[in-house]
Formats: structure tokens, C-alpha cells, sequence
């Protein structure tokens, strides 16, 4: 009965949600690129799917009335996540376009700060009702997502903020505009991944769901979200790395060296008023070398292979540079390859082959070896 009560209820929000998004769409974003409508698709079918896991098989919510205020409250969050997400496409494909008017940015930044003003009053909301209504569990489950999408706001707005600055700018201090962007994405990335993963730890330790399907569901995200933090932990480990190798085996150019270069960096073809200097004399910008080198360990000119190894003799360190047929002969790969046809023993059966690896590399750095190196370090670096 209650819920044919609240039927027309809710069909009159949900109107009233689609219209303030379609009103949003056009004064903000106007047309949706196709890629923008396909994150929206993704981020809102998993939405659904994970808090209909943490509703009935996490909460266990039996009766009408908490069904309906859970049923609101993922309905703000979802629809603030999701224009939190449209940003975040939105400006970078803005951080692609230098001639963008500048009322699109006002009209994308005012958006990203009233969602992240909308998250923190929803954050007060939930702990005012942890004072009078709610356990503190279910308030920690309510805080987690407000802080979540808070922390994903804040990345957008930071990550936009540097890129305004950083085209009406001069060149000159893009080396400490790198670091900054750099670790204002480490601190924001590695706390979502914290706090999503202590909420995934809650959820599967407070429920005793540990012989059910949403316990399986949790581990599986519990699993992905261990393996991002280990991830990023070593992407930041070659980074001190990469940075640490440069400062000792590359030098800065001198202003002769600067001078006699007529050539704008290789890497971003933007002017030159500092650069480090590599072994086949090449030029770049210290900030475009490194991100460089993260991905690719040749020069980006002439593609000279530089050995991330350090060697000291008598109290100096040189580089030393090796040819591809001896960087493959230290790199040599032990593969094994098997294969299995299901359809040989029952027709439904599949058929799958793996092959297995062993990497033996020397060195005191870890490199990132891809197969299209420069097209793997130019998207990453403008990727998400």
C-alpha cells in the first residue's frame, strides 16, 4: 500500500531530476559528445547495480519507508556524480582547445562548485542524522559516498584551475606547474582509492555477508581497487625514480647550448628558456622529459636508447647508452604458451590461450615498456 502511495511521488521527482538535467545540459555542456554519453551510460548502469547490492543484500532494507529514503539519497548522489563526471570529459576536451571562450569555463567551473557544495551540505545532513536518527555505521556509509565525490570534484576543479593558469602563463615556469599538477593528482587519486576501499572493507566486515553474492561483488571491487593503489604507488615510485636519473646524468643546458638551439622542444613545440641535455645533445623541457622518460626510455628525436642504470665510477655517475640488439639481449623473455579447446571435450565449452612471461631486466629503475611507446606517453599524459 505504502508504495502505491509513493508512486506518484516519486514519478513527480524523477520528472522534476530529468527536467533540471536537461535544463543544466543545455545552459552548461549544450550537445553531448558521443564519448561523454557513453561514460554517462557506464557510470550510471554501475551506479545502479552497486547500490542495488549495498541496499538489499548489505542493508538488508526490508520495509517501504527506507527503501524510498535510500532510494533519494542514491538519487542525489547519482545525479551529482554523474554531472561531476560530465565535467570531467568536458574539460578535457576543453584542455585541448586553446581558443575556447572564456563564459564556457565560468559556466563549468560554477557547476563544479555547486556540486561540490551540494556534497558537503549533504555531508552535514548525514551527520546531523547521525546525531538523531541513524547508527554510526550507516553514517559512515553515508559519509564515504559524499566524501567520495567531493575528493572527485575537487580534482576537477584543481586539475582546471592549473590548466587555466597554465595557458596564460609564460612558458618559463611550466617546470613548477608539472610538479604541482603532478602531485595534486597523486593526493586526490590515492585518497578516492583509500576511502573507496576502507567503504568496501565496512561494507563486507559490518554486513557478515561473508557466504553471500554481495560478498562476492565487494570482493571483486575490493580486489580492483587493491590492485589501483598498488599501482599508482609504483607509477609514483618510477617517477622519484625517472626524476632522480635525470638530475644526476642529465644536465642542464647552458645559454650557449639554448642559444645555438633553434628548435622548439620536440615533445610539447613550445619555446625553450630551460632544457635538459641528453647524450645525443638534444634539448627539452625538463617537466616534458620526464613524463617522457616514464613512458619511453629513447631520445624522442633521434631515438637514441638510454639505459635507466646508473653506474658510479670513482665518485661520478655516467650514463651508459646501448644499442637495441644488447637492450634486447638483457631484456630476453622466457615465454610459455598454452592453449585449451573446450569445444574438444563439450560443445559449449570455450576456447582460450595463455602465454606466460618471465621478464629478467637489469636496472635500479623501474621503466614502463609499451609497444607504441610515443603514442602510449602522449595519450596517457592527456588521458584522465
Amino acid at each position: 500500500m505504502k508504495v502505491l502511495l509513493y508512486r506518484p511521488l516519486m514519478n513527480i521527482a524523477y520528472c522534476a531530476l530529468i527536467l533540471l538535467g536537461k535544463t543544466i545540459q543545455k545552459i552548461v555542456f549544450g550537445e553531448l559528445r558521443a564519448s561523454e554519453r557513453q561514460h554517462l551510460k557506464d557510470k550510471f548502469g554501475n551506479f545502479i547495480f552497486y547500490k542495488f547490492i549495498f541496499v538489499f543484500g548489505v542493508l538488508n532494507v526490508q520495509y517501504a519507508d527506507e527503501v524510498v529514503l535510500w532510494w533519494a539519497w542514491f538519487t542525489a548522489l547519482g545525479f551529482l556524480g554523474l554531472l561531476s563526471q560530465l565535467c570531467k570529459d568536458r574539460f578535457v576536451y576543453l584542455s585541448f582547445s586553446p581558443t575556447t571562450p572564456g563564459w564556457s569555463h565560468a559556466r563549468l567551473l560554477g557547476l563544479l562548485t555547486a556540486i561540490l557544495a551540494l556534497s558537503s551540505f549533504m555531508l552535514l545532513l548525514s551527520t546531523a542524522a547521525a546525531f538523531f536518527f541513524v547508527s554510526f555505521n550507516t553514517y559512515a556509509f553515508m559519509a564515504a559516498e559524499c566524501i567520495l565525490l567531493a575528493v572527485r570534484t575537487i580534482h576537477v576543479m584543481l586539475r582546471y584551475g592549473i590548466h587555466l593558469y597554465d595557458t596564460r602563463s609564460s612558458p618559463r615556469s611550466s617546470d613548477k606547474r608539472g610538479p604541482l599538477a603532478y602531485y595534486t593528482e597523486l593526493i586526490c587519486e590515492l585518497t578516492v582509492l583509500a576511502v573507496d576501499f576502507l567503504h568496501h572493507v565496512h561494507m563486507l566486515l559490518w554486513s557478515n555477508i561473508l557466504l553471500s553474492m554481495a560478498s562476492l561483488v565487494i570482493c571483486m571491487q575490493l580486489r580492483y581497487l587493491f590492485h589501483e593503489i598498488q599501482r599508482r604507488v609504483t607509477k609514483h615510485r618510477n617517477y622519484l625514480a625517472v626524476l632522480s636519473h635525470m638530475e644526476q646524468n642529465y644536465p642542464m643546458a647552458t645559454p650557449d647550448e639554448l642559444a645555438d638551439n633553434f628548435d622548439n622542444c620536440a615533445i610539447c613545440w613550445e619555446k625553450m628558456d630551460s632544457a635538459r641535455k641528453l647524450p645525443c645533445t638534444h634539448l627539452f623541457h625538463n617537466s616534458c622529459l620526464q613524463s617522457w622518460l616514464e613512458q619511453d626510455t629513447s631520445c624522442p628525436t633521434c631515438r637514441l636508447v638510454l639505459t635507466m642504470q646508473a653506474t658510479r665510477r670513482d665518485n661520478t655517475t655516467e650514463l651508459r647508452t646501448e644499442s637495441p640488439e644488447s637492450q634486447i639481449s638483457v631484456g630476453r623473455n622466457d615465454n610459455h604458451f598454452f592453449h585449451f579447446d573446450g569445444s574438444r571435450y563439450v560443445s559449449w565449452l570455450p576456447s582460450f590461450s595463455v602465454e606466460v612471461t618471465h621478464n629478467r631486466l637489469r636496472g635500479d629503475i623501474l621503466t614502463l615498456a609499451h609497444s607504441n611507446s610515443q603514442l602510449d606517453a602522449m595519450t596517457r599524459q592527456n588521458g584522465d
